[in-house]
């Protein structure tokens, strides 16, 4: 459980064989690429047009991908579910389509058809848009034709006489009645009402030249002469425009099932997609080569213990080879490998969300996976919550086929979850009923901390103690792995005295003061007590005289020593961070304790009420376990990033990706 051991590969081979290469190296699994050096009478190829035109590929086939979902979903949406489509997709347990590795690799061979299908679906989707345009437009010219719906006359027979103005007008309804009173002050002005709607009259104005100031008088009522033409009646422009948007829709209609009915490729244009990608990778590789005009120089890094694939797959493509491997040196870079067991590599996951160890410091997972398992059953604490964790982890492994993020995060539930069951037997709590109600011989280790508040709250504080001393302890592994035992000994190991000996010193204070009496027998001789209270005053002494052993001068190693002592405060405040523990897991408690009260409460009402309380139990619990998770899995986290990681980890790493692996729609098998 550490680390993996890299190792850098140097190839050199002709142009000619690289394609078979490529694809070797991706067959292991086992190399990852670098960039080469520069080397004389070598060059380095510029293939950036080519890998934009790869780029637009990808991007094309993404937006196929995606448009054809979108319609089809619109498409499901609007009609009945016999009519409905069913796209081509994984299932959830098997999120990536699984495609043998010659097929893969093959897939230049229906890449062209592919583009074909993308190009004639882009054909598709313009004509959709430009028939959602016309029938926008129709729309429109619909509404604007419909307040001309009882014109007696196309609106081209409102025109002016050789005596007389003509108008075919708007008017707000609400001013009709001025516009009338105001017409009848002029003798020679007819005003007729053809329709009206609740906001817009439409009025026909016919009046004498002489009277045009009429007009400019209607205008302050909001008189607008109507822009609106057409040569035929309205209503017969309407009949005709209802048939054209019935044609258009059913264009559109055809047009959305043709579309649809691409869905069926959708599998194999996400493998396309990841093709491509790897055709695009290949291309960045190419540029990272150092090249003459036949042969080109390649370097890799590759785990240590897979030498013998790799070079043997080398081999089996071409003669034409010559490989050197280089061991990693203590100050070179290498991407970073953790091998674990099963269970330790599912916490993986929660570094990596921190950030990946450096190749040349320890691996962290084996230690803080034990911390994060214990810090997450104290926080929850519960048996039925425990169970219910476990059960989900135990559906991710078996139900989920392939590695997602899903998946990864219930397996890491799961097993925390029995931590949970673990702590909660301890507590005595079953969906946070007392266990001693259903099985009175029930003893718990740890009394109910809404009684007893100061018992757990000691014990979040005792166990910060300890987490943080194994920080320091690992602090100590770093130093002695990069061979500066002196440093570990004399600067970190004090600290570590400091911490136990606090521990020893401060239980029977500790004990007295939470008053738990089931508890007074683990306390020590007074003797004991003041011992360890003299060994911690002792190392911490020593802690402050050597914290400056690193450094250089007297000024340097009084400030070390200064900064170390002045770090009782962090100390300090990092060891009063773990009050989150019993912070968490008392509020979680308290929340069940509520549900099973208004639980029993509707129980009392008998008959539906029966049915009420299994509803309001299931649900509740549920909520309360969901958002219980999600506080701890934060701040367990949190614990393990800034108390634990932050004595000994550098991390920033890079994690160890095998070149043309990293697919996002298939997995190659």
């Amino acid at each position: 459980m550490a680390i993996v051991t890299m190792k850098r590969l140097s190839l050199l081979a002709l142009k000619a064989d690289k394609e078979n290469i490529y694809n070797a190296l991706i067959r292991t699994a086992s190399v990852e690429l670098k960039r080469c050096e520069d080397l004389p009478n070598c060059v380095v190829c510029d293939n950036s047009a080519d890998r934009e035109v790869v780029a637009e590929r990808v991007k094309r086939a993404e937006e196929a991908v995606s448009y054809v979902s979108e319609q089809v979903d619109r498409f499901n949406a609007t009609h009945a579910k016999s009519q409905a489509v069913t796209p081509d997709k994984n299932s959830f347990a098997r999120p990536k389509t699984e495609v043998n590795f010659d097929d893969f690799i093959g897939f230049d061979k229906k890449a062209a058809a592919v583009e074909r299908e993308i190009s004639d679906l882009f054909a598709l989707r313009d004509k959709l848009a430009e028939l959602n345009g016309q029938l926008t437009q129709l729309n429109n010219e619909y509404a604007n034709t419909l307040t001309y719906t009882k014109l007696p006359h196309p609106t081209t027979w409102y025109r002016d006489t050789e005596c007389a103005l003509v108008r075919l007008c708007l008017v707000p309804t609400s001013e009709i009645a001025d516009l009338t009173e105001l017409a009848e002050k002029f003798d020679t002005v007819c005003l007729e009402k053809i329709d009206a709607s609740a906001s817009t009259a439409l009025v026909a104005v016919v009046c004498h030249k002489a009277d045009a100031d009429f007009l400019q008088q209607a205008a302050a009522l909001g008189l607008v002469q109507s822009g609106f033409v057409c040569d035929v009646l309205p209503s017969a422009k309407l009949q005709t425009l209802d048939s054209r948007i019935a044609d258009v829709k059913k264009q559109i209609e055809q047009t959305t099932a043709d579309v649809c009915n691409y869905s069926h490729k959708l599998g194999q244009w996400k493998v396309y997609i990841d093709y491509t990608e790897l055709v695009g990778k290949k291309l960045a590789a190419d540029g990272d080569l150092q090249q003459t005009s036949s042969a080109f120089v390649l370097e890799a890094y590759y785990p240590a213990d897979s030498e013998d694939k790799v070079l043997s797959a080398v081999a089996a493509v071409t003669d034409c080879v010559e490989t050197y491997t280089y061991d990693i040196g203590e100050t070179e870079f290498a991407p970073t490998l953790c091998r674990n067991n099963g269970v330790v590599k599912q916490f993986e996951f929660v570094t990596n969300n921190y950030t990946p160890p450096d190749y040349h410091e320890i691996d962290p997972n084996p230690v803080m996976s034990f911390f994060y398992f214990i810090i997450f059953g104290l926080m929850v604490a519960d048996i039925g919550y425990g169970l219910l964790l476990v059960a989900a982890g135990l559906f991710a492994h078996f139900a989920i086929k392939q590695k997602t993020t899903i998946r990864t995060m219930l397996q890491l539930f799961g097993i925390c979850g029995v931590a949970a069951i673990i702590v909660g037997a301890m507590f005595g709590s079953f969906f946070s009923f007392p266990l001693q109600n259903i099985f009175p011989w029930w003893n718990p280790l740890i009394p109910d901390p809404s009684q007893y508040p100061m018992v757990m709250m000691a014990i979040s504080l005792m166990f910060g103690v300890v987490h943080i001393t194994a920080g320091v302890a690992c602090r100590m592994a770093v130093k002695i792995k990069h061979k500066q035992a002196l440093s570990a000994w004399f600067v970190d190991f004090p600290w570590v005295i400091v911490f136990v000996a606090f521990i020893l010193a401060i239980l029977n204070p500790a004990l007295d003061m939470v008053g738990y009496e089931p508890y007074l027998a683990l306390k020590l001789p007074d003797a004991a007590s003041k011992i360890s209270l003299y060994v911690c005053l002792g190392a911490l002494a020593v802690a402050i005289i050597f914290a400056g052993l690193d450094s250089k001068g007297i000024l340097g190693k009084a400030m070390a020593s200064f900064n170390a002592a002045y770090g009782l405060i962090n100390y300090f405040s990092d060891i009063m961070s773990y009050i989150r523990v019993f912070g968490l897991m008392l509020s979680s408690a308290l929340m069940g304790q509520v549900i099973n009260q208004l639980a029993g409460m509707v129980l009392g009402g008998g008959g539906v009420g029966y049915v009420f309380a299994v509803l309001l139990l299931i649900f509740a619990h549920m909520f309360n376990l969901v958002m219980g998770i999600l506080g701890v899995y934060i701040h367990d986290g949190r614990l393990q990033y800034v108390e634990f990681f932050g004595k000994f980890y550098t991390g920033d790493g890079q994690l160890f990706v095998p070149f043309g692996c990293d697919t996002r729609y298939t997995l190659l098998k």
